[in-house]
């Protein structure tokens, strides 16, 4: 998974380098215009399914990792409107967490190229004494909710692999002058294996949340009828 996909210079924030600096929400988007798709979270899956497919991919080291389809085109999406806004009912939280991010290590850092960092306008990230504001404290917690989220999406996903659930979905679809799309190296839950697991499996991905998220994923496949309408497919 790509941390810091959008992040062209990221640095670790620090209270006496960065004391002056001051933070302008972001508004604008278009960071991730060019991208199909964005690691989702689990607890994300039942807002996402309603405007997008919910598919799994695979890292380098060929561990699963869950993603929300944007387009079904090779690159770029048409979520964003001309000023970059969000035209969906639902933001992805990996996208939302720009210019943040928690680093391996857990320290926070930030693109220094946004544009909305500066020493005059905006919020400021620490007081007078060096401080935490309630700005940096609310970023903070935002950040460190998505690591923590992201490590139960993960144990969800290795669940699917020891459970061998995982099955190659292959998405082809002719665009409407006629050229043939594909797209490879995606993965859906076997609903068949699924509903074949063990009681004492069950009772445990209950708990955890796991059987909501398997059948939210399972619900969200019906979004690829709308991503194909927006690339003007049949």
């Amino acid at each position: 998974m790509a941390e810091l996909l959008f992040y062209t210079k990221p640095e670790i924030l620090n209270r006496e380098n960065h004391k002056d600096l001051n933070f302008l929400a972001v508004t604008d988007l278009s960071f991730s215009r060019d991208v199909n798709s964005v690691p989702v979270l689990g607890i994300e899956f039942f807002e996402a399914s309603r405007d997008m497919p919910i598919l799994f991919s695979r890292d380098e080291s060929g561990a699963y990792f869950p993603i929300a389809l944007l387009s079904l085109r090779n690159e770029g999406h048409d979520q964003l409107n001309d000023s970059g806004q969000w035209k969906g009912n639902y933001t992805p939280a990996f996208i939302r967490r720009y210019p943040f991010a928690l680093t391996d290590d857990k320290n926070i850092c930030f693109d220094q190229d946004y544009a909305g960092f500066n020493v005059d306008d905006g919020e400021p990230l620490f007081d007078e004494e060096g401080a935490n504001t309630k700005t940096l404290d609310n970023i903070i917690e935002f950040v460190t909710n998505f690591d923590v989220e992201h490590q139960r999406s993960r144990e969800f996903c290795d669940a699917l692999t020891e459970q061998e659930l995982l099955t190659p979905f292959r998405l082809q679809i002719m665009t409407a002058d006629k050229q043939p799309l594909r797209m490879d190296g995606l993965f859906v839950i076997d609903e068949k294996k699924l509903e074949s697991l063990t009681d004492d499996v069950v009772s445990d991905w209950f708990k955890e949340g796991f059987i909501a998220w398997a059948y939210a994923h399972l619900h969200s496949l019906g979004a690829l009828r709308q991503l194909g309408e927006q690339l003007d497919t049949r």
